[in-house]
């Protein structure tokens, strides 16, 4: 144990002394919080770790479009799929975000597998930038992410990634996501969840997200969160009738404003019901 913390620490230490100026696809990370869980996860989920696929039990389906900074030049479309495959479960995301003035696109594709109370994971992703007047320019990239319970109510996991190819700029050049991430969720009850997760993307300040999660039966969810870096703050509540769920949230950051969003996932029959 005493091994892999100090593997995190030089890891950390790495991207923030040696690590380039990366560039990142906008991100929907308040809505990807139950990777950590048993009962909270869902299709966005492997956004955050795609280990968690490893426990995938059933499809799972969501698209969500929302307009970051109520700007129509910034509103982002995602679209993700995934379900059981082997001994765990793939899943795959689509990405759009911009305009005809400034657009990118983007496509991951992740694995995930289950060995005991540990679940490794990895991901592909693909992103092309697309600004008026200016040729495209495409970015690769992959990471490598673990999940593992340490009991039946608290889990843990990491998630490293890492640029393939790409290249923007020549004065101050951008290259594809190098970042690493640490997160924990403890669920208190099959109805309340809390987490925490700590990303660091290279050449960037650390980011802890914290994350709570309240259901009301089967039907209603409300959530609350706090990005503490900057000071933002988010809500989401749901409604889910069957195998059908309809969520809606807010970010609120305090320079840039308001960002709503709006999810519709689905799932299917559990495989093993």
């Amino acid at each position: 144990m005493m091994r892999l913390i100090g593997l995190i620490c030089v890891l950390i230490i790495c991207l923030h002394a040696h690590g380039q100026i990366s560039h990142v696809q906008s991100e929907n990370t308040y809505i990807a919080a139950g990777a950590y869980s048993h009962h909270f996860r869902d299709a966005f989920s492997s956004a955050s770790n795609p280990a968690c696929l490893g426990e995938i039990q059933n499809f799972q389906s969501g698209i969500l479009t929302e307009r970051k900074w109520m700007l129509k030049e910034l509103e982002n479309t995602y679209l993700t799929s995934c379900f059981p495959l082997g001994n765990g479960g793939l899943g795959i995301a689509l990405q759009h975000s911009g305009d005809a003035g400034y657009n990118e696109q983007g496509l991951e594709l992740a694995y995930g597998i289950k060995a005991g109370r540990l679940q490794i994971g990895t991901g592909f992703a693909w992103l092309l930038d697309q600004a008026a007047g200016y040729p495209a320019i495409s970015f690769g990239s992959a990471r490598l992410g673990i999940c593992f319970h340490v009991s039946d109510k608290l889990t843990s996991g990491w998630v490293l990634g890492l640029p393939v190819f790409g290249i923007a700029g020549k004065t101050n050049p951008e290259r594809g996501p190098q970042f690493f991430n640490m997160g924990f969720g403890y669920e208190f009850r099959p109805d309340l969840f809390m987490s925490i997760e700590i990303e660091k993307d290279a050449g960037l300040p650390a980011i802890i997200t914290a994350y709570t999660e309240y259901r009301y039966g089967e039907q209603f969810s409300f959530a609350f969160g706090i990005n503490c870096l900057a000071g933002a703050i988010y809500f989401k509540s749901g409604w889910k009738k069957n195998r059908l769920c309809i969520q809606t949230y807010i970010l609120f950051e305090p320079v840039l404003g308001f960002s709503p969003g709006i999810a519709l996932l689905w799932e299917g029959k559990n495989r093993k019901g």
